[in-house]
């Protein structure tokens, strides 16, 4: 597993380059491929849109896989429970 390098664009128009941890890649209802990956800037998982990267490289530092399911992730990140 290797790492990568992307030059992104937020929903608001900011630019950034980040440092990823590729976890998965998806494609949701709004039909937009979605890439989610741990940001070594934000320390946590993030999602984001291919159609948003502007440069992709593949870096030579490797990483170990993630232990976290899918299942797991989306339990986490997209339908969280709210424990009373």
């Amino acid at each position: 597993f290797q790492l990568v390098k992307i030059a992104y664009t937020n929903q608001n128009g900011a630019s950034s380059e980040r440092i990823l941890e590729p976890y998965s890649l998806y494609h949701n209802a709004q039909e937009d491929w979605t890439l989610v990956a741990y940001c070594r800037a934000r320390k946590d998982f993030r999602s984001f849109r291919l159609d948003r990267m502007s440069k992709i490289e593949v870096l030579a530092e490797q990483f170990p896989p993630h232990q976290m399911t899918m299942k797991q992730y989306v339990e986490k990140y997209i339908y969280p429970k709210n424990d009373p």
